[in-house]
């Protein structure tokens, strides 16, 4: 029986868009809503607080403290951060690449990043995916394998007859290493100097550019049926 891959499956955020633009319109959706809330203009204030210093968690609760803002600033906040429709340019290559593989395998979208449905379509990618799952909306995250399951289920395919294309080796690998499938690590955006933690966060295989999961399906399907192949296999 061969291992023929069937679906290719993407994150969401730095692997088919850059996140910092959704940061960007966010921290602007945010900072017109804090100016309604208190007349004092923080956009820029915002930026440099997560861009420039790195405060890229607790954001809004250092900008509250820093000027003794009411604490209830915070929550209304990451919502209105959240609830920008600004739209997101996908990488140049996104689209390309996802025609090209459509003609030939399922695609889908496994994501942590809340309202990946909205960034789909502020990006105008939305439509080329057959399966999209997003964690939030099920309360669970991409450490439950359920969601590599559903995603799988939706898909109609056979772990090992799937591609998972990921950037952070945090969550993106691990499950899907134990799965069977194939894992591509896309290294750029905010981890691209992470290094994973040890060999089963890693994917089986590195690329700097979308351009590049062409080839590297084709490697692993020339791969697969020179395995199944072989003569001392049987």
């Amino acid at each position: 029986m061969t291992n023929s891959i069937e679906a290719v499956c993407f994150a969401l955020d730095d692997t088919l868009y850059p996140y910092a633009q959704y940061a960007r319109a966010g921290f602007s959706a945010a900072a017109d809503h804090i100016a309604g809330e208190t007349g004092e203009h923080y956009h820029d204030e915002l930026h440099r607080l997560y861009f420039d210093d790195g405060v890229t968690d607790g954001t809004f609760d250092r900008l509250v403290d820093r000027h003794d803002l009411p604490t209830e600033l915070v929550e209304t906040a990451v919502e209105a951060f959240h609830r920008s429709t600004a739209p997101l340019e996908p990488y140049p290559e996104t689209e390309p690449v996802l025609s090209a593989l459509a003609t030939a395998y399922q695609l889908g979208v496994i994501t942590d990043g809340r309202g990946g449905r909205a960034k789909l379509r502020r990006a105008g990618i939305g439509g080329w995916f057959d399966s999209v799952v997003v964690t939030p909306e099920i309360d669970r995250t991409k450490a439950d394998p359920r969601v590599f399951d559903r995603a799988l289920t939706e898909l109609s395919v056979r772990p090992r007859s799937a591609v998972y294309v990921g950037d952070d080796p945090r969550v993106d690998f691990r499950l899907p290493n134990l799965f069977g499938m194939t894992t591509v690590r896309l290294r750029r955006g905010r981890y691209v100097d992470l290094e994973p933690q040890s060999e089963l966060f890693a994917a089986d295989t590195t690329i700097t550019s979308l351009d590049e999961l062409l080839d590297d399906i084709e490697h692993h399907t020339d791969e697969s049926t020179t395995s199944t192949t072989n003569p001392g296999d049987h």
